[in-house]
């Protein structure tokens, strides 16, 4: 909250209206459900219907309602969302802590780690796990976590570092205080607002992976709907019912937006 009472007033709008859509797409995610039909029911005399009353956005090639799909698309790729970044931010920060604080053969092996995850592109290792476990929820789910976490490890080694060089922290470990409680007091302090910021950039980085590999086949299950399997199951449908592939493609183009307008002016103010 302070990070942001600093900011200049545009940039306070623009946080503002990237959560006010954040906000907007989560509720629309939650209590949706309850006001659109089954996403699973199909109604075959009712194919490629266009929007109307009963079919909000139309009907997909199976009939069924496409904006229940949408929710229930979104529910799906904002549970996997969270999931994948609060995993990697959790594997992060912990190695991350353990390589700044104990240094020497940790610190080596941590950064050594780090760097094989790093040297391949994240989306690619991704799909390589996933399709080694065979696809679905967890191996999608478990392969971005592996991915996401070596950027959050290697900013919080590196306030880590800096925080437990320091003079005061110094005469707190020769005062004898425990690792733990110059971890909770000085260290925490100096890596939370780092990590948040950080982690949300990293939300709209994960949909767009979740996306791409549920439009490559490797994700949820059909016919649980998630917003990338449901444009690459549009596609062939693209001229007859443009509106199919559209919707989940700005579902996913506005979600990943929200997240930017929130994220980068914390981030440009935490450098100076």
């Amino acid at each position: 909250m302070k990070i942001i009472a600093t900011l200049p007033k545009n940039s306070r709008m623009q946080i503002a209206t990237g959560a006010f859509i954040l906000l907007s797409i989560a509720l629309f995610s939650i209590i949706g459900p309850y006001f659109t039909p089954d996403p699973f029911s199909q109604n075959l005399s009712c194919v490629f219907t266009d929007p109307c009353s009963e079919y909000l956005l139309g009907s997909d090639h199976l009939g069924r309602s496409v904006v229940a799909r949408l929710v229930k698309g979104g529910a799906n790729t904002l549970f996997n969302t969270s999931v994948c970044v609060i995993g990697s931010v959790l594997i992060g920060v912990l190695l991350g802590l353990s390589s700044g604080w104990y240094g020497g053969f940790i610190d080596t092996a941590i950064m050594r780690l780090v760097d094989i995850t790093m040297s391949f592109p994240g989306i690619l290792l991704a799909l390589l796990i996933a399709g080694l476990i065979g696809g679905g929820q967890i191996a999608v789910v478990g392969a971005l976590t592996i991915t996401g976490w070596p950027d959050y490890c290697r900013i919080t080694r590196a306030i880590t570092q800096n925080v437990v060089s320091r003079p005061y922290v110094e005469a707190g470990v020769l005062a004898g205080f425990s690792g733990q409680f110059i971890l909770k007091k000085y260290v925490f302090i100096e890596i939370l607002p780092q990590i948040a910021v950080l982690a949300t950039l990293g939300f709209g980085r994960t949909i767009l992976n979740i996306s791409s590999l549920g439009f490559l086949g490797i994700g949820l299950a059909p016919p649980e709907p998630e917003w990338g399997a449901m444009i690459a199951e549009s596609l062939p449908y693209l001229r007859q019912s443009p509106y199919l592939v559209l919707a989940p493609a700005a579902a996913v183009s506005f979600t990943v937006f929200s997240f930017l307008l929130v994220g980068q002016p914390l981030a440009r103010a935490l450098k100076k």
